[in-house]
């Protein structure tokens, strides 16, 4: 279960990289995002997962996604008078396959469940 979980993070590397080195977060803040996904991927991986685990990682990676997406804002209009352009990275689409990695997890997890 722990090789399973440890895997998942390493392929995160990248994209916390790109976090931090566009300066969208702080490696302190950084290092809060592990611990939080490391927990949210052990609650997935236990013998019977809930319903309510998936959701809430779902929520946690939605509003992670939102305030990603701020803050990129704030940094391109407080740089706007520079010629620096803000290109498409791996941080900008990492979130969204994420996403829909967990519910693609949740969906076969649960196959029957058509309640909400």
């Amino acid at each position: 279960m722990g090789d399973v979980v440890q895997y998942k993070l390493e392929r995160m590397v990248d994209e916390l990289e790109d976090l931090d080195k566009k300066g969208l977060f702080t490696r302190q803040e950084i290092r809060h995002i592990v611990r939080k996904r490391r927990d949210f991927e052990y609650r997935l991986k236990r013998p019977s997962p809930l319903k309510q685990d998936f959701i809430a990682y779902i929520n946690y990676e939605t509003q992670l996604d939102a305030l990603r997406k701020l803050r990129k804002k704030a940094i391109i209009r407080a740089s706007e008078g520079t010629e620096k352009k803000w290109k498409k990275s791996v941080s900008d689409t990492a979130s969204v396959v994420k996403i829909l990695e967990i519910y693609r997890r949740a969906v076969t997890r649960f196959k029957g469940d058509i309640a909400t």
